[in-house]
């Protein structure tokens, strides 16, 4: 009995509160009763309130009653506006960036000129004590390298934002090369270079116009160049030898370097006469004739110490050393065979 009170109960109160949120929903049975309780309270109040008057006040709190309208505007507003929207603008400005960064790279690459190349400058040095040199000959210029005709190809013409740079590049660099060069054949390896150059102007290729100036910052770097072929005269080192075949002397060698004014060993290309190789070394040997190489030993026996070491000099400006080394009868040697290994 008790379960079936409690059961009745719950049936109680679901109804209950069906009808309450029926009649909560339902905007026809609200306005009626919400008629009737104000036409209730103004019967109490002693006021004269018409039926219609009743119906339009209700029918107005209706239409107001869910209407939602922006605040003013505030700053409050404006940081809630912009907080909700924050996902969005952060995509946008993150776009603009990566937009603006694009835009100023291809501008600096568009305008971006290579930088001219400087002449190499020679350090300043300390003269050291070198024998003083005999009165020369005018020694005979060597042969120019000849620059190999390439054959003709069809080669694509340059943008226009590169040629113009690399024939300034080259017209400075062939003005200070004339200008290094004080000697006729140091001139002569300048002007050497030129004819590759100007067919690269005629073709506008910009390939061989590259080329060019590599060769011709070689003979730059050659031009620059200053140091003494001596002999070596060091304590435990072979400053010259016999070759020999057979049994029988093929030939008399000095050992030289090439020493700049602080005493430094400059790596040559030096041809290997016997192999006819050609190998890069600090210290190789200079063929000298018999007599020569007789006096050189007379020399180093006399005393232990060999005087005469100078066998030729590189100055500035020019494209090669010049032998300063006589033999008897005071003529310069004439340059013989060389070796690296011995």
């Amino acid at each position: 009995m008790h379960d079936m009170l409690r059961i009745m109960d719950v049936a109680s109160a679901l109804r209950r509160e069906r009808e309450t949120a029926e009649s909560q929903l339902d905007a026809t049975i609200a306005k009626q009763r919400l008629r009737e309780r104000l036409m209730a309270t103004a019967a109490a109040a002693g006021e004269a309130v018409t039926s219609e008057e009743v119906d339009a006040a209700i029918d107005h709190y209706f239409a107001k009653q869910h209407r939602y309208a922006d605040p003013p505007p505030s700053w409050r507003r404006f940081r809630a506006h912009l907080w909700v929207m924050r996902g969005p603008l952060c995509f946008a400005v993150l776009c603009l960036a990566v937009l603006g960064t694009g835009v100023t790279m291809a501008m600096q690459a568009a305008t971006a000129q290579p930088k001219p190349a400087l002449t190499p400058t020679p350090a300043p040095t300390t003269p050291t004590r070198i024998p003083e040199p005999l009165p020369v000959e005018p020694a005979k210029a060597p042969t120019p390298k000849v620059e190999p005709t390439p054959q003709p190809i069809p080669v694509p013409v340059p943008s226009a934002d590169l040629w113009p740079a690399a024939w300034q590049k080259w017209e400075r660099s062939l003005a200070a090369a004339k200008k290094l060069a004080t000697a006729p054949d140091g001139l002569a390896a300048v002007n050497q270079v030129v004819p590759g150059a100007e067919a690269a102007e005629a073709a506008q290729d910009l390939d061989r116009l590259r080329r060019s100036q590599k060769l011709l910052d070689e003979v730059v770097l050659r031009l620059d160049e200053e140091y003494v072929v001596t002999i070596v005269a060091r304590s435990g080192e072979r400053s010259a030898f016999e070759r020999t075949h057979d049994g029988r002397v093929v030939g008399c060698y000095v050992v030289v370097e090439a020493l700049t004014a602080d005493g430094q060993a400059l790596p040559r290309d030096v041809v290997h006469t016997e192999a006819k190789t050609r190998n890069r070394v600090t210290k190789w040997a200079e063929e000298v004739p018999a007599e020569v190489f007789e006096r050189l030993v007379a020399d180093k026996q006399k005393d232990g110490v060999l005087d005469e070491t100078v066998f030729a000099r590189k100055v500035r400006g020019t494209s090669g050393p010049v032998i300063e080394m006589r033999d008897g009868s005071g003529r310069t040697l004439q340059r013989g065979r060389t070796l690296t290994k011995w």
